[in-house]
């Protein structure tokens, strides 16, 4: 065999190999979706967020609230969205983002 041919099958072979396991984590994953689609699920909730980072099922970023921005992380666990900041975690929901937003929850 010519090394130009076996070069070609070695590329196939990897891009075969990258694509398959891809497929096999998301679907493993529950097929969870896209990032855009998980800032979507966050926005619908009322929380803005400036996004640091976000993957389909959590990000960090900073949340605008009435008494200053905080630092704060979303995670998607079990279907539901929770909402992360220095020791603190709640269910993230429209009620408890207007709360957290409106500074009653510290």
């Amino acid at each position: 065999m010519n090394r130009g041919l076996i070069a070609a099958l070695a590329v196939v072979l990897i891009a075969a190999g990258i694509v398959g396991g891809s497929w096999i984590y998301w679907n493993g994953e529950g097929r969870p979706g896209t990032p855009d689609e998980f800032r979507q699920r966050v926005a619908a909730t009322g929380l803005v967020v400036e996004w640091t980072n976000t993957g389909p099922r959590g990000g960090d970023g900073s949340a605008n609230r009435t008494c200053g921005p905080l630092d704060v992380s979303v995670a998607e666990i079990d279907g539901g969205l929770w909402l992360n900041w220095d020791d603190r975690r709640i269910e993230l929901t429209p009620q408890s983002a207007r709360a957290f937003r409106a500074c009653k929850l510290s």
